[in-house]
């Protein structure tokens, strides 16, 4: 699959697991969710009056920008949940400024959910994704299940030992 590399900037790379933005479908795939959930959430629920399913939506959205921050931009994990979370406190902070709209900590922790899920997720799979690797690279000599009678120790049978078969009577 082709893709795109562009490089960062040098304060950006500090940062970064690496020195370039990879433009591949998995990287991009993720941010084109998220601007289309946001657009048809914003189609849909254009009102800006609180419903039930506000929190859900904050959790959604939040989700999606944490796995689109960390997938487009290759950082670490950490850094997304952490820009993820700046950007939803930031958010609620100019909805407090702005006429029309209020800010709510119900809000901030449904982005936190959000945030909170995706790194859980990503954290799994990730640990999953190590013991797989790690079932693999065994030895299959060393891992074979054999039967109990098969386990016990075997003793080279020499004419000076004083354990062989025939001297034990």
């Amino acid at each position: 699959m082709p893709s795109i590399s562009i490089l960062l900037p040098r304060w950006v790379r500090r940062h970064a697991e690496r020195d370039y933005i990879d433009l591949s479908l998995g990287r991009v795939l993720p941010l084109c969710v998220l601007i289309a959930y946001g657009v048809i959430v914003g189609l849909v629920f254009n009102t800006g009056l609180d419903h039930p399913w506000d929190k859900v939506q904050h959790l959604v959205f939040f989700a999606l920008l944490t796995l689109s921050i960390h997938a487009f931009f290759c950082c670490r994990l950490r850094l997304s949940a952490g820009a993820a979370m700046l950007m939803g406190i930031a958010g609620e902070g100019v909805q407090a400024m702005t006429p029309h709209h209020h800010a709510s900590l119900l809000d901030i922790a449904a982005n936190s959910v959000g945030v909170a899920l995706v790194v859980a997720i990503v954290v799994l799979i990730r640990s999953e994704t190590r013991a797989a690797l790690a079932d693999r690279t065994r030895d299959p000599v060393l891992e074979v299940d054999l039967p109990e009678t098969a386990a016990l120790p075997v003793q080279a049978s020499s004419p000076s030992s004083p354990r062989s078969p025939s001297s034990s009577s």
